[in-house]
């Protein structure tokens, strides 16, 4: 791992109580007796997310400490976990936009509510399958990177809730603060490697996804 990016699992770790405090109040604080809403799906959906996050933050404390063993085969078990969490998430879509259309919405109203969950699920589709592809390659740097902006795309998910849940925020405005913070986090990435010499490229690749679709969601009002 190249010395600058050495404790970012430390860094990652902060998800944790992050995740913790978004779901507490509409998961946590229920258990065992969960509300309606929240059916098999969605329990399955949430322990997905909480193993994959485990797995961001473990991955590169792995490598940080050379338990370079685990973190090949922890690496090969979200070739397994990831098609999982992409199948259940659009479960969860197709859950929430039939909720929309229960309450009153429009067809259309209802898809635009969904476009930003939609849109970063697909990132982190294509960004998964770009970091397999640079770590097949041997691109240690492009695979984490890659990784890294994996991290970011989950974040909204823990941070959004949490500043929902917590803070009495209206889900644009949340959203509208996490998809600021990727951006100035990317950003900042960018700058870093420019300055180091180092290769930003799949920062830049996701810096510009974000543009376009912030753009995008913008136009649509900042459907929730």
């Amino acid at each position: 791992m190249e010395r600058a990016y050495r404790n970012v699992g430390y860094v990652l770790l902060a998800l944790v109580p992050i995740f913790v405090a978004g779901f507490w109040i509409p998961y946590f604080a229920e258990f065992p007796h969960f509300d309606a809403t929240i059916t098999a799906a969605v329990q399955i959906h949430a322990i997905l997310l909480f193993c994959f996050l485990a797995l961001l933050v473990f991955q590169p404390l792995a490598i940080r400490y050379k338990a370079f063993a685990t973190h090949r085969r922890l690496g090969k078990l979200t070739t397994v976990l990831m098609p999982f969490i992409l199948i259940f998430s659009v479960a969860m879509l197709w859950k929430e936009y039939h909720e929309h259309l229960a309450d009153g919405a429009s067809r259309s109203a209802a898809r635009n509510d969904e476009f930003l969950s939609a849109v970063q699920l697909l990132l982190l589709g294509c960004l998964y399958g770009l970091a397999l592809s640079s770590i097949r390659q041997r691109n240690v740097a492009a695979h984490m990177r890659y990784m890294i902006c994996i991290a970011l795309v989950v974040m909204p998910a823990g941070l959004a809730r949490t500043l929902g849940y917590w803070f009495n925020l209206r889900q644009s405005s949340s959203q509208t603060i996490c998809l600021n913070l990727i951006d100035v986090l990317l950003l900042a990435l960018i700058a870093y490697d420019k300055r180091c010499a180092k290769p930003s490229r799949p920062y830049q690749w996701a810096f510009a996804v974000y543009l376009v679709m912030e753009g995008i969601w913008l136009a649509l009002g900042r459907p929730v």
